[in-house]
């Protein structure tokens, strides 16, 4: 019986599949923040924002069981890498708050900052303190699915080697943050903030390939995050 994986027709329908699905899921971050930040269309920015949601988070699963027919996967952590992405995530915390503290009067004008939050009510500590709580533990293993298991995945299959899909990855997860980033930050600190997103996008990626488990990745995501929101959460609440 011939073996399909050796068949260079199905390989190329793979790699098809593949780019397709890729690209499917990639614009959706950049279409939403593009609507909310850039074109600031409110209501209408707030439905795309849901939707994108949506699209971002359902449509790799179905991609992956129904379209290219793989068996469900919970991306157990069976391979170890906890203290490394521990130690990895440490070093993200002590590198932000060190940045932020050298340079965050030239990066970060917090009336702006202030203005953005205000509107979807994120000014209030019970807001934004829940807000920070999604971000953290929600957020960042849906983002770790998305642009580790799916998005890093797809471009394996796309591209030869280990370190063009960490970079192509890291460069699709930094787009979108860097959209945002330039909207209530200087471009000094956009074109700094974004090469830090890069770098941790890049450190996720690494890890994910690593371990082979959102999970183990997602410990150092959230150490980034948590460094990100208490700075966040400093400028607009105060200690």
């Amino acid at each position: 019986m011939e073996d399909l994986t050796l068949n260079p027709q199905v390989g190329q329908i793979n790699r098809k599949l593949a780019l397709l699905g890729l690209i499917l899921v990639s614009i959706a971050p950049t279409i939403s923040v593009t609507t909310g930040f850039i074109l600031k269309a409110g209501t209408v920015a707030v439905i795309v924002f849901i939707v994108t949601k949506l699209w971002i988070y359902c449509l790799p699963a179905f991609w992956h069981l129904r379209v290219e027919k793989k068996p469900i996967s919970w991306s157990k952590p069976t391979n170890g890498g906890w203290g490394v992405s521990l130690l990895l995530g440490v070093g993200m915390i002590i590198v932000i708050v060190g940045s932020y503290l050298l340079l965050g009067d030239m990066m970060i004008d917090k009336e702006t900052l202030f203005e953005l939050l205000e509107p979807v009510g994120l000014t209030t500590p019970a807001t934004l303190a829940g807000a920070i709580f999604f971000w953290v533990f929600i957020n960042s293993v849906m983002e770790e699915y998305v642009f580790r298991w799916f998005i890093t995945s797809k471009l394996e299959e796309l591209v030869q080697g280990k370190w063009k899909p960490i970079l192509l990855s890291a460069g699709i997860f930094t787009l979108h943050h860097s959209i945002a980033l330039m909207m209530f930050i200087s471009p000094l600190g956009t074109i700094i903030a974004s090469v830090g997103v890069f770098i941790g996008g890049a450190i996720f990626s690494w890890i994910y390939l690593q371990y082979r488990s959102v999970w183990v990745a997602w410990i150092a995501h959230a150490c980034a995050d948590v460094a990100v929101f208490g700075i966040g959460w400093h400028l607009v609440i105060g200690f």
